[in-house]
Parts: C-alpha cells; sequence; structure tokens
C-alpha cells in the first residue's frame, strides 16, 4: 500500500480551542487550521516573553538616575485589599477582578461577574477609594473597567506676604488625582495569560492641572509542576508627567529679589516591576488534608523607577472557602514593614456572593505619627459576584 501523501497534524493539548485530547491526530483542512493557529501563539506566547525579559533587564538600570524624581505617586499605592494582607505579594496569586491592581494578565482567572469597592485610610485626611469591574468574555478572556480616586481636604489659602494669619486668605482649595483604565486578558494557550490595561490619568492641584495616559502589562504562566505559578508584571508604562501652566520660583530668592514665572517641570511615572511566584501548600508539598482547608504561599520582587529592589512575602489560609487569614512581610522598605488581614465570602440571594477583605499594613514611623482610626492605615473592601 503507498504511504499517504498527506501529513499528520499533531495538536499539542495545551491549544485550547484544538485540543480536546492530549494528542490528536488531523488529516483535513481543520487540523491544518488548527495547527497554524497553534504556531501564531506559539511564536505570540515566546514574543510576549522576550519583550517582557528585555524591559525587566534594561528598565531597572535606568532607574538609577531617577531615584525619588516620579510624579502621579498614587499609582505606587497598592489597592487590592487581599494582597495587601499578604504583604503585596499578588502578582502570581491574584484570583480575581483585583488583579488589575496587581497583574492585569491573571485577569483570565475570573470565573463570573465581579465588582469590589476599595477604601484605603491615608494620612493627613487623603482619602483613596476604587472601584473595579470584571467580566467573563467567552472561554479564554476577560475585560475590565476600574476608577481609582484620591483626593484631600479643603486647605486654606496662604501667600508669600503674609503666610500664617488664622484664617489664610479666605480662600481654600484642595488637591485630586482620577483614573479611569480598562482591561483586557486572553489565554494564549492554557497555561499562559497575558494581558493589559490601559488607563487615563489626571491630577489637578488648584488650577493647575495634568492629563495623560498609562499602560500596564502582566503576564502569568502556571508551569505544571503541580500548583505553581509564576507572573510578571510592568506598570505604570507612558510619557513624562508635566502639569501645566507656571508657578513663581521662590527657590534662592529674597523678599527684595524678582520672582520669575517658571513653567512646571515634566517628571516620570512611577513604573513599577514585579516578579512573582504563588503555590498551593498543600499540593506542592504533598501533604494530606482535608478539602475544606486551602493555604497558599506567594513571594515577589519589585523593582521602582525610583527606589532600590523590595522583596514581598504573603500567606492566606482559607477555611471552607468562607473564612481567610492572611500575613505578610516586607523587605527593602523604608517605612513599611508586615501586613495581615482577613477575609469573609459567602453566598446570598439566588447566584449572588459578598466578599468582604480587611487589611492593616503597618507604615512606621507614619503609623505612629497618626492619630485617630480614620488616619491608620486600614483597608476595606466589599465585593459581589454573579
Amino acid at each position: 500500500m503507498k504511504p499517504s501523501l498527506r501529513r499528520a497534524i499533531v495538536i499539542p493539548e495545551n491549544l485550547p480551542i484544538c485540543a480536546p485530547s492530549r494528542v490528536k491526530v488531523f488529516r483535513n483542512p481543520a487540523g491544518i487550521f488548527c495547527r497554524i493557529i497553534f504556531e501564531i501563539s506559539y511564536i505570540r506566547l515566546r514574543s510576549a516573553v522576550a519583550f517582557l525579559l528585555i524591559l525587566f533587564a534594561v528598565m531597572p538600570s535606568l532607574a538609577l538616575e531617577k531615584v525619588g524624581s516620579t510624579s502621579m505617586q498614587v499609582l505606587k499605592f497598592p489597592i487590592g485589599v487581599r494582597g495587601i494582607g499578604m504583604g503585596n505579594a499578588l502578582t502570581a496569586d491574584a484570583r480575581d477582578v483585583e488583579a488589575v491592581w496587581w497583574n492585569p494578565g491573571a485577569l483570565t482567572e475570573i470565573k463570573k461577574n465581579q465588582v469590589v469597592l476599595t477604601q484605603v485610610n491615608m494620612p493627613a485626611k487623603i482619602q483613596l477609594n476604587s472601584i473595579a469591574f470584571g467580566h467573563r468574555w467567552g472561554e479564554l478572556g476577560a475585560w475590565s473597567v476600574h476608577v481609582i480616586n484620591l483626593f484631600t481636604d479643603d486647605m486654606k489659602v496662604r501667600t508669600w506676604e503674609n503666610p500664617n494669619p488664622p484664617d489664610g486668605t479666605g480662600l481654600n482649595f484642595n488637591a485630586y488625582d482620577f483614573i479611569l483604565g480598562v482591561g483586557y486578558a486572553r489565554k494564549l494557550t492554557d497555561k499562559f495569560s497575558l494581558g493589559g490595561n490601559l488607563r487615563y490619568l489626571r491630577s489637578a492641584l488648584e488650577e493647575t492641572t495634568y492629563d495623560g495616559v498609562s499602560v500596564d502589562l502582566g503576564t502569568l504562566y502556571k508551569t505544571g509542576l503541580r500548583s505553581m505559578r509564576l507572573a510578571m508584571a510592568i506598570q505604570n508604562l507612558g510619557p513624562d508627567v508635566k502639569y501645566s501652566g507656571e508657578y513663581l520660583d521662590y527657590r534662592n530668592k529674597t523678599r527684595n529679589d524678582g520672582i520669575i514665572s517658571t513653567p512646571y517641570e515634566g517628571a516620570s511615572l512611577p513604573t513599577m516591576f514585579r516578579l512573582g511566584i504563588a503555590f498551593d501548600v498543600f499540593e506542592m508539598l504533598k501533604l494530606k488534608h482535608s478539602a475544606e482547608h486551602a493555604a497558599t504561599f506567594a513571594a515577589e520582587m519589585n523593582h521602582p523607577n525610583d527606589n532600590r529592589e523590595r522583596l514581598n512575602l504573603g500567606g492566606e489560609y482559607g477555611y471552607k472557602n468562607t473564612l481567610f487569614l492572611r500575613a505578610g512581610g516586607k523587605l527593602g522598605y523604608d517605612e513599611e514593614s508586615v501586613a495581615g488581614g482577613f477575609g469573609l465570602k459567602f453566598p446570598v440571594i439566588g447566584n449572588y456572593t459578598v466578599k468582604f477583605d480587611y487589611a492593616y499594613s503597618h507604615w512606621g514611623r507614619l503609623t505612629q505619627a497618626s492619630d485617630g482610626f480614620a488616619a491608620q492605615p486600614h483597608r476595606f473592601a466589599l465585593g459581589f459576584e454573579w
């Protein structure tokens, strides 16, 4: 019998749309089409990983020249409460819509519609609030929308000529930062996901304003080694921040000198590089346990472009997928050190589920100098899933 002139097409298991079994042989146009799709996905995966590795290798060296010189600091504040309770080590363990804060590539882990509202206490009567919504899009993708709003109380206007009258000039001003973002993530294979956020940024201090954009990129890779997951994220990529208008430059001036009106100087966004690992403790160590118990360990190294490298460690214990206890530690920070928190998850009417999370992150001298409960670094989140 003459051998067939048609070549068998072998499709690996990790191609979701063409892999109902471990190995499948196609001898028809559909098989050829699936093979083409696989090759495209594989090339995209390698290109994405190579691009991220280059950025991780090159950009941190540039940060040595920019210590303490970035703007839009609100982008550096951790917002996801579950991650804060785990010491900011959530890049590889984000499982819900909070992935938009830590790693947009992990947004594919959401299974249902989710919304989460977050309130973060800050010193000096500063308020930081956020809301995020995530939606599963087919079998391979997910999208999100999120808003961050930071604002201050009214402050009195004071002048150079008379800086300390009881009521200033009688006028007040305030400052705020506003961020509106959209995100999308997609599974390129059953083990590798790639995602990103696109954000509109606005910052204002009295009549001085800034409008700009930034981009986040993230990946999640399930290694296949039991439950081990690896992740990388690059956050806050974008053009320099430059506020509108001019200011009176009082540096090196006296009352008798002429004061020069000077345009604002530009400053870079606070770009952050994250590299994380996470795994389920019982599965990774092959420990016998009841299905009622779960434990996760996570570690993360991050490098901001205006400071040195840092290491975050965290863990979470879950009981019956209802009660969660969290703790974490941070190394390499000026003031931050330890964190902890808890979470509750319970069903309500129909298919709706309610989640509540609390976290406390110790800020060293900033915590000690803050008076009252509202000024302490407490974080709260209320989430809904359906």
